[in-house]
Formats: C-alpha cells, sequence, structure tokens
C-alpha cells in the first residue's frame, strides 16, 4: 500500500513534467518533418539547376535553393532552441576582426552596455516575436489550407488527366505549405508558452534587477561617486590655499600668466573629475559602468560642440585679453558699470550709485568695454543726494538698486520710480551746490536809481537777512544784478550760489528770497508795478 502511494505521488508530480515532455516531442516532429520536405525540395530543385540550359531558369532556381536553405537553417535554430530550452545563438561568439574603423571602435566601447540592455529586454522581445510570427501563421495558414482545398476539388471535378498532371505540383506545393506553416505555428505557440512558463511579473523584475545592480556594481558606482567627489573637493581645496598663500592670484590686475594658470587649472579640475572615475571603473573591470561614463563623455562633448567658439571668447575673457577688461566701463542694462573682477561669475559695479551686480561670464561675451575717464559720469546721484526732478518733485534718494529710485519729500512723502524713467526725468543733484535765481520788477518811475543805487540796497538787504536768518554759512556768492527793461517794469535778477549741505532747504530759500526783495521794496519805497493798459481816444 506504501508503495503504490509513492507511485501515484510520483506520477501526480512528474503528470505536467510529462505533458511538457510530450509537446516538446511533438513540436520537434513536426520540425523535423518540415525539414525533411525542404531537403527533398532542394534536391529536385538542385536537379532541374543541373538538366536546365536556360540562364533564366537556373537563377530563378538558384534563388530558390538560396531561400528554402534559410527556410531549414530557421527549422534548424527553432529545433535547437526547443530541445535545448536555451537560445544558444545568445551566447556564441562572433569571429574577431582584424581591423576596425572608429565607429567600429565606439561601438566596441559601448556594447557591454547595449548587451546589457539587450539582455533586460530579451524575455520581452522574443515574446514580441513570437507574436508576431502566430498572428503572421494564423493569417496564412487558413489561405493555404483553402488554397490546397480549392485543388483538390478542382481533381475531384476534372476528367483530364492532362489537368491533372499539371495540377499535381500545386497540389504538392500547397501540401507542403500547410506541413510547414503549421509546423511552424506550433512551434512558436510552444516556444510563447515556455517563456510565459518561466517568466516573472514586471514588478518582480524590477525589484530583481535593481537588486542583481546594486549587488553586481552597486559598490563601483560608489566608488565612482566619492572619487569625483574627492577630485572635486581636493582641487578646490589646493586652490584655496594657493590663494591664502599667494594673494596676487586673485587681484584685480594680475598678469596674462597667472591667469592662464587659473585658467588651466579649472580645466585640469573638469578632465580628473571625469578621468578618474571611469579609471575606477576600468580597475574595477565593470565595463557597463564604463561604457555609462564613456556615453556621457561623449554626450559633453556633442554638447559644447556647438558652444566652442563661446567658450574660446569666455576664456579670453577670463585671460583678461577679451572685450571686455578688468577696470574699464561698459554698459549694460541701461547703466554704466565698472568691470571690478572677471571670473566664472564676473562682478561689475556702479561706483556712484554704490550698486554691485555679479553676473555670469558668458553675459559679457558680446559687450565691449573701453576705458573710463574721471569727467565721465556714472550715475546722476548717489545715496541720501536732493535731487529736484523735471515734473517738479523734489526729495532725498533713500534707496538706489537696479530695478528703483526711491525718493523722500521734506513732508516724509516717498516716491519710487522705475531706474529708466527717473534718468529720463532729468534728475538734478543739488547736493553738488545749487543756485537760486529770481527776478524783481520796479515801476519804470525808479528808471535813473534802477541799475546803481536800487542794485546796491538790493543786495546789502538781502545779505542783511541771511545772516539775520543763518543762512550765511551756507552761502557761496549772491549777485544781484540789473536784468532788463520789460513792458511795465524794471527787471532786476537776484542770484544766489549756496552749498550742497542747503539742499533740504531749497524750496524754502527760494521763498525768502521773493520775501526779502518785497520786503526791501517795502523798505525803501520802490514802487512794484502791475501791467496796465492805456487807451489813447482822439480828439474832439
Amino acid at each position: 500500500m506504501k508503495s503504490i502511494f509513492i507511485f501515484l505521488l510520483l506520477l501526480i508530480c512528474l503528470s505536467p513534467y510529462s505533458a511538457a515532455n510530450e509537446s516538446t516531442i511533438h513540436a520537434l516532429i513536426e520540425l523535423q518533418k518540415s525539414k525533411t520536405i525542404l531537403l527533398e525540395e532542394i534536391r529536385i530543385k538542385t536537379t532541374q539547376k543541373g538538366t536546365t540550359l536556360e540562364e533564366d531558369e537556373k537563377n530563378r532556381l538558384k534563388l530558390d535553393i538560396k531561400r528554402l536553405n534559410e527556410q531549414i537553417h530557421e527549422i534548424e535554430n527553432k529545433f535547437e532552441k526547443i530541445a535545448t530550452g536555451v537560445d544558444i545563438s545568445s551566447i556564441k561568439l562572433n569571429e574577431n576582426k582584424s581591423t576596425t574603423t572608429l565607429s567600429e571602435d565606439f561601438q566596441l566601447l559601448i556594447k557591454p552596455l547595449v548587451e546589457s540592455a539587450k539582455e533586460a529586454t530579451k524575455e520581452m522581445r522574443q515574446k514580441a516575436q513570437l507574436q508576431e510570427e502566430i498572428a503572421y501563421y494564423k493569417v496564412i495558414l487558413p489561405q493555404a489550407v483553402h488554397a490546397h482545398d480549392n485543388i483538390e476539388k478542382l481533381f475531384d471535378i476534372t476528367k483530364s488527366e492532362e489537368l491533372k498532371i499539371a495540377l499535381e505540383p500545386l497540389q504538392k506545393y500547397w501540401y507542403q505549405q500547410i506541413i510547414l506553416l503549421s509546423s511552424n505555428l506550433n512551434a512558436s505557440l510552444h516556444q510563447i508558452e515556455m517563456l510565459e512558463q518561466n517568466s516573472i511579473s514586471f514588478s518582480d523584475s524590477i525589484q530583481e534587477n535593481t537588486k542583481n545592480f546594486f549587488q553586481q556594481r552597486g559598490l563601483f558606482l560608489l566608488e565612482g561617486v566619492a572619487s569625483f567627489l574627492a577630485v572635486i573637493i581636493i582641487m578646490q581645496l589646493i586652490y584655496f590655499l594657493a590663494i591664502k598663500l599667494f594673494p596676487v592670484l586673485t587681484k584685480a590686475n594680475r598678469s596674462f600668466y597667472l591667469r592662464l594658470l587659473d585658467l588651466l587649472y579649472r580645466i585640469l579640475t573638469i578632465l580628473l573629475a571625469i578621468i578618474i572615475p571611469m579609471g575606477v571603473f576600468y580597475y574595477e573591470e565593470d565595463w557597463i559602468l564604463f561604457s555609462v561614463g564613456v556615453l556621457i563623455l561623449f554626450g559633453i562633448v556633442w554638447t559644447f560642440r556647438h558652444l566652442v567658439s563661446k567658450l574660446w571668447q569666455q576664456a579670453r575673457l577670463l585671460l583678461n585679453v577679451g572685450s571686455v577688461r578688468e577696470d574699464e566701463r561698459i554698459f549694460y542694462q541701461g547703466l554704466p558699470w565698472r568691470v571690478k573682477n572677471i571670473n566664472i561669475f564676473t562682478i561689475i559695479e556702479n561706483p556712484t550709485s554704490g550698486v554691485k551686480l555679479r553676473i555670469p561670464i558668458e553675459e559679457l561675451v558680446d559687450l565691449t568695454s573701453r576705458p573710463a575717464h574721471e569727467h565721465e559720469p556714472w550715475f546722476p546721484c548717489k545715496l541720501n543726494d536732493w535731487v529736484l526732478l523735471s515734473d517738479n518733485y523734489y526729495g532725498q534718494v533713500i534707496g538706489i538698486s537696479l530695478e528703483f529710485i526711491e525718493l523722500v519729500d521734506v513732508g516724509g512723502g516717498h516716491r519710487t520710480y522705475l531706474v529708466t524713467d527717473f534718468l529720463a526725468l532729468s534728475p538734478k543733484n543739488l547736493s553738488s551746490d545749487f543756485r537760486v535765481v529770481d527776478t524783481l520788477g520796479i515801476s519804470y518811475k525808479h528808471q535813473e536809481e534802477s541799475t546803481t543805487t536800487i542794485v546796491s540796497l538790493l543786495e546789502q538787504f538781502i545779505v542783511a537777512k541771511i545772516e539775520e536768518e543763518g543762512y550765511s554759512e551756507g552761502l557761496k556768492k549772491l549777485l544781484v544784478q540789473f536784468a532788463h527793461a520789460g513792458e511795465s517794469s524794471l527787471n532786476i535778477t537776484i542770484i544766489a550760489n549756496f552749498k550742497g549741505e542747503m539742499a533740504p532747504l531749497y524750496y524754502r530759500l527760494r521763498r525768502a528770497i521773493g520775501r526779502w526783495c518785497v520786503d526791501a521794496c517795502s523798505e525803501y519805497g520802490w514802487e512794484i508795478p502791475f501791467p496796465q493798459l492805456t487807451i489813447h481816444q482822439p480828439k474832439g
């Protein structure tokens, strides 16, 4: 009883395996039959080729034999795959060539990466190919069966022996095609069934591939990344140490050779950061990661091939022999700037406004600098200056940036202008000394003394008032002069030049001068006329 139970258990366990073997044997038998049919067809075609005398017929038979040999080769490959359960073609080595081209050498470099990608997608590609074959056979096989049935019907209804003799080759041909197509269809179905039995889910495949990647080359990748970071850190530390020991390396007016040394050091850092990780992969003999490094390197070269001219211009700028040089003047974003320091990120400044800007060196490629002269203005004002705009707004500059100018008036009101709008209003800077001009008109009855006595008395009166009200320290110069004879008055001009420190009192001083002129007229009895219209009537 115990032996019977063991036998049944073994039979149950081995039944799927037996079914699988029976299916495999059936597929192999059909393929062998197909191969026998094709070999017989080749023998017949070869005999016909030897007996025929026409050259065209020989060429046609030659092509038919070649096509049949290809079909036999395909059947043999399928036979081998089904019998062994292994794709032998994937592990066969190609013959080495004695000479290779540059393109072939590059393909050899990236071959491990391509082979890895092919291996990762091998099962998917095999399934896709088999599904295409199955779809093709399912379309062609019914047509072959239909063609053979039609020929059979003609055999049944015809009584002509000549017609039957003519139909026999077609009958044989389509019978062979049915057998070939059926065997190929069964073989493809069997192969895809085996693939599905051995396949794993997509998520499991991802997990397995990820696990294998980190197990096999995770350490090498970590070594490559660590070597890359180590190169960057060490080269930067050496650079900073050199700057500390030799400050001349970073000063603005350093020589051409020092700039060239700096540029070469930067290029060396980039090359080492690329070469050393690839050297790690080469030493560890991880050709997949090495191929990835080669692809990245070629990608960088391909990307920068269009930037060669710009990189050359930037290199010239770093060497201070380009179109823009340090300590010279450029015009950028609507303002003049002094180039303070040319580097990967260049510092430019506006000396008067105090605004500084850091821009990438590529922004300088299309600019041109020139030496700055002492008389050239950089900005109409600086912080805390008092300005008078053409829209008659008067205030102190409390904020300057590249975008906005902020002013505050004597009453505490704030106003903000765009820099372009501010410059368009032609700001007058009163903090660098200013002038107040006013005019006094007196009556024509003072004509005799208007150019002498009145001018002298008015000047003395205004000077006294300036001292009295405490403005004398800010006064630089006072001029009182006869201006011209107007239509209804004799005009006297008062010109007062004040120091910049009096700028906050600009409007107060203007009003004070006008008030002092009226007070002087009251003091000395000078008549201030007003426009008059005289009408003359004819006599009688």
